[in-house]
């Protein structure tokens, strides 16, 4: 029997992740006031601490959970240099400052956030695993949406800009990712469709993503 999942509004999400991200900040204030956590080491440590606690507790509700567990494993896998402080910061900033203009990157983020919350998987890989051809072997079963970091950081500017294409590797149903990434209005267009995968582009160009479509639907028509 298939899992069902809570659909949660991408507001909702962001809300979430702020309200994390403002407990963190503020535990670790707090504890700064009594002497503690005052050197990298010592903040990267109470930060890590608290976040297991977190995700042992579960303190906060499931539309955060794999950005708390990213956070926990990132403090893990990398020390002191992952700067958790920092990420909560900027996670709290972006979430929390009311932006007439969303940047590029955080309305990305927000549709992601609100396909996790429908039971989808997202994974930034790396060159090697996207050439490698076993993703689609990997995530089998399930529906995700998967990247290569390096287009990532390639593509997207300081401030958040999308500057070129971005492909993905979609298993599931494309059409939910078009649909969802088109309400945040990106222009994206479906590419080597296949059973239950293929690859979407998330395009930079000033057309809308409907003329993007029609124009796929015409030269196949051709």
């Amino acid at each position: 029997m298939k899992k069902t999942h809570d659909t949660l509004p991408p507001e909702q999400t962001v809300s979430d992740l702020a309200h994390l991200a403002w407990c963190a900040l503020m535990a670790l204030r707090l504890a700064q006031q009594e002497g503690q956590a005052k050197s990298s080491l010592t903040i990267h440590t109470f930060l890590v601490r608290w976040l297991a606690d977190a995700q042992r507790q579960h303190r906060f509700p499931r539309s955060v959970a794999a950005d708390n567990d990213s956070l926990l494993r990132l403090g893990r896998q990398k020390g002191p240099a992952a700067g958790l402080e920092q990420r909560l910061e900027d996670l709290l900033n972006a979430c929390s400052n009311p932006v007439s203009q969303p940047s590029d990157l955080l309305r990305l983020t927000q549709a992601i956030e609100y396909l996790k919350a429908q039971g989808w998987v997202n994974a930034a890989v790396s060159d090697e695993e996207w050439g490698s051809g076993s993703l689609y072997t990997e995530y089998a079963g399930v529906s995700a949406l998967l990247v290569r970091k390096s287009e990532l950081v390639r593509q997207f500017t300081e401030d958040g800009r999308l500057t070129g294409e971005i492909e993905f590797i979609v298993v599931g149903d494309g059409r939910v990712v078009a649909e969802v990434l088109s309400g945040k209005r990106f222009n994206c267009a479906l590419r080597e469709r296949h059973s239950g995968r293929g690859m979407l582009a998330l395009l930079s160009s000033s057309d809308t993503f409907a003329d993007t479509m029609d124009a796929e639907k015409k030269m196949k028509e051709s």
